[in-house]
């Protein structure tokens, strides 16, 4: 009788490794993790920030300037990323889609000038591995099968864009009064061990995106952990609403319930913990077959308005369907790991683009959107 429990229940280990450690815990953990990755992000956020300061004095040495892009003399282009996709389509129950892959990418570079707000002009030198923040809105449709996705700096633009600046020799520059002066003037060049950074976007938006997308899934994760728990309410219930004490069975009951293709066998007890307290409980037909009326059993009692969370047994145990935690807590965390990655801006990933309908669908409206547009 020490092994009585409800029908389909757990025992009181797997219960509770169930419910706390997977349930609790668990979702905890990776709730956790969710808010670690956003307040690590709020925190890049505010050192981007905090690093231009539009009142200090350009000076040689480490240095974030914002400015508007000019072309050099000469020149046709300052920074471009060009991304070639090649695109597959599909179709599922006569419903066709497409996706377009990233295959390479290219990064064109040519020095450049930013026109600051105090009028001044910094040249700027960028390198092949530069740094680009921006959006990707340039498309140039080959043919069917291909096309180009482009991200450029244009004339016109404000930018920000952090480097080494120093005094050095400018074709653009104005020569100096003195005996000794040339044509010299402010030019950013990028650090030797790092990257350069060309960002059209405020320095933080995009520490700040990624801490909002964090925050989202951390919502998505505690919604998640806590529809278990409620879906599992009993057991919370059981847990510290309930004593452990005897009842008498006053009534077995074995009856059938048909559906369209199954019958179900149930085994209800009907269990008087005292006068004027009538609780019931399904147990399995095991035990069911050496149960008899006026026999006191072991139950987990709960009164009130929650009586019908009361269980036959003297454990605290759960229904079976709590596995279902198990592949709730995993599914949610690959999703969130899935999510993070897809979500991620251009530069950061592999360019993949998704859409409906066939690909000659889109030919025709791309094409016209490849046609050269004016220069700024």
């Amino acid at each position: 009788m020490s092994d009585l429990m409800s029908e389909n229940h757990l025992g009181p280990l797997f219960s509770s490794f169930l419910v706390d450690g997977v349930g609790t815990l668990g979702f905890l953990a990776l709730f956790g993790a969710a808010l670690l990755a956003r307040a690590r992000k709020r925190a890049e956020a505010r050192a981007a920030e905090a690093s231009f300061d539009g009142e200090k004095q350009l000076v040689v040495g480490e240095a974030m300037v914002f400015g508007k892009v000019e072309r050099a003399e000469g020149s046709e282009t300052t920074v471009r990323v060009e991304v070639d996709q090649h695109g597959e389509e599909s179709e599922s129950s006569g419903v066709w889609s497409h996706k377009w892959t990233e295959k390479s990418r290219r990064v064109m570079v040519a020095p450049f000038y930013l026109r600051l707000a105090s009028g001044e002009r910094v040249r700027v030198e960028p390198r092949d591995d530069v740094f680009l923040v921006d959006e990707m809105d340039g498309l140039v449709r080959v043919d069917l099968k291909s096309r180009m996705r482009y991200a450029e700096l244009t004339p016109g633009e404000r930018v920000y864009a952090s480097g080494v600046l120093s005094r050095a020799p400018d074709p653009e520059s104005q020569p100096g009064a003195g005996y000794r002066s040339g044509r010299e003037g402010f030019v950013l060049r990028p650090p030797r061990s790092g990257r350069m950074l060309l960002s059209s976007q405020p320095l933080g938006e995009r520490f700040h995106d990624r801490a909002r997308f964090h925050e989202r899934w951390a919502g998505w994760i505690l919604l998640a952990a806590i529809s278990f728990h409620v879906i599992f309410l009993g057991y919370h219930v059981r847990r510290w609403a309930g004593t452990d004490t005897t009842a008498t069975i006053s009534k077995l009951d074995h009856y059938v319930t048909k559906g369209d293709d199954t019958v179900t066998h149930h085994y209800r007890v009907w269990l008087t913990p005292r006068d004027g307290v009538s609780v019931d409980d399904e147990v399995e037909p095991e035990d069911f077959a050496w149960m008899h009326e006026g026999q006191i059993v072991p139950v987990r009692l709960v009164e009130g308005p929650f009586a019908s969370t009361t269980t036959i047994g003297g454990h605290l145990t759960v229904h079976d369907l709590a596995w279902s935690v198990v592949p709730l807590l995993i599914g949610a965390w690959l999703i969130y790991r899935f999510r993070e990655r897809a979500t991620r801006p251009w530069y950061e990933r592999e360019v993949v683009d998704s859409g409906s309908g066939k690909l000659e669908e889109t030919f025709e409206a791309e094409k016209k959107r490849s046609q050269p547009r004016p220069q700024a």
